[in-house]
């Protein structure tokens, strides 16, 4: 057995080595690579932290957040004290940096200083709004320069259509819509249309409005509704914008009648019918009861309108009302708006206010089961039944005026028919604007 194992242990020692060599090699190999990971790794930090890539210039885009200001971010960046009073002084000839807004962002260039352990400023712009920015620039004798841009925007024109499914504001916004468009073409509604009842699913709409773009940052903003389109019930509603010879812009219909009348039927957008006028078991007290107005459901804050001009005859806590707004119009005519949760800003007894105004808020102050919105019609002393008062229009376009805006509607029927051809999409520009938008 000794022999064998002596005759065999040549071998095995040879084993043992060349598994004992691979596994040394193998660890060999592994280790000095992780040292190698991280020498490079402390060698790049190091690299950033004093070498080369730590020299400016340097530039950032800066957002404005709750509490800064321009003195406290440029101090921030390191720009010493003085110099960034300098750079405000300069700005303030052209722009007030206390508009700044929280989100605003701001650009900044600025390079390490030549001597001292701070930074120089050299460039600053802020975009005040779509269509200017505000430049401020180091010139080279150490002093700041500020200018006011006007960006160039690119004009447009756009369509949205389409029908009703769940309601005119969720199906247009959906559709693509602008928001505030959406809104004039319900204020201008208002006054033909009841947006809780007359608005049905199949109801079609369209809005055609111009808008301006800046290509640069991709911001647009809506400019003017210029037309739009209800067609309830296969009965057509349709209105253009169109300022008459000496008058002032307002909407159509396309015979040329004002679409403006004494009162808004309804002084509230997207809100529902609670309650009707008439006879009525209280909510409250328990018995039938005359209910003199109408009741509008909406959420707490959504904003009241003033349903036509006039004065304001009362602002202020009244009984059972709650909040309490009455707003005395032409002739004999009042409208009445209670349980409000507050009045708006600038509102108050004996001020002026234009039909469309917001004069307050949706609560459920006084005598109230929940938010909502109670609305009187007052005649001659009498309450009376807000649905059934129809009004004729305020004016009616005659003459010249009236054959200018059969003009207009041909220029206006044109561009939206030449929107739908694919080749002409890009070529709405703004010297297809007609004249009558920018005045008589």
């Amino acid at each position: 057995m000794r022999q064998k194992l002596a005759k065999y242990f040549p071998i095995i020692l040879c084993l043992a080595i060349a598994y004992g060599l691979v596994f040394y090699l193998s660890i060999k190999q592994h280790t000095p690579l992780q040292d190698v990971e991280a020498l490079d790794s402390s060698d790049v930090k190091r690299g950033a932290e004093g070498g080369e890539e730590a020299n400016g210039p340097f530039d950032e885009t800066l957002t404005i957040s709750s509490g800064d200001t321009l003195a406290g971010i440029l101090e921030r960046l390191g720009i010493p004290r003085t110099q960034a009073h300098e750079a405000i002084e300069a700005l303030a000839t052209v722009y007030n940096p206390k508009d700044l807004k929280v989100d605003q962002e701001i650009y900044v260039i600025y390079d390490t200083q030549v001597e001292g352990e701070g930074y120089d400023l050299k460039f600053l712009r802020i975009r005040t709004d779509l269509e200017n920015d505000i430049e401020l620039v180091r010139t080279g004798g150490g002093l700041f320069q500020a200018t006011k841009y006007k960006k160039e925007l690119k004009h447009a024109y756009v369509e949205v259509e389409g029908d009703i499914k769940v309601s005119l504001y969720v199906d247009a916004l959906r559709a693509g819509a602008s928001p505030k468009m959406l809104y004039d073409m319900i204020k201008a509604f208002s006054y033909d249309v009841d947006f809780q009842r007359d608005i049905q699913p199949g109801t079609t709409f369209s809005l055609f409005y111009d808008t301006y773009k800046d290509e640069e940052s991709g911001l647009e903003r809506a400019g003017e509704l210029l037309s739009a389109r209800l067609v309830i019930e296969d009965k057509p509603y349709e209105i253009f914008r169109f300022q008459p010879p000496g008058g002032v812009p307002g909407f159509y219909t396309s015979k040329g009648e004002a679409i403006q009348k004494a009162l808004l039927r309804t002084p509230i957008d997207g809100a529902r019918i609670n309650s009707g006028f008439g006879n009525r078991k209280h909510p409250i007290q328990g018995y039938t009861k005359m209910h003199t107005g109408v009741d509008f459901g909406a959420p707490k804050g959504t904003p009241i309108m003033a349903a036509g001009d006039g004065v304001v005859e009362r602002c202020n806590h009244f009984g059972g009302y709650g909040n309490y707004i009455c707003i005395r119009h032409n002739g004999n005519t009042k409208t009445a708006y209670a349980h409000l949760s507050r009045y708006a800003k600038g509102v108050s007894r004996g001020g002026k206010v234009r039909q469309g105004q917001i004069i307050g808020y949706v609560g459920t102050t006084g005598n109230s089961t929940g938010p909502h919105l109670h609305f009187e019609l007052i005649q001659n002393g009498k309450r009376v039944n807000p649905k059934k008062v129809t009004q004729l229009p305020k004016s009616k376009l005659l003459g010249t005026a009236l054959t200018k805006y059969k003009s207009f509607i041909t220029k206006i029927e044109k561009i939206k028919t030449d929107l739908k051809k694919p080749e002409m999409r890009l070529k709405a520009d703004s010297n297809s604007i007609p004249a009558s938008l920018g005045g008589a």
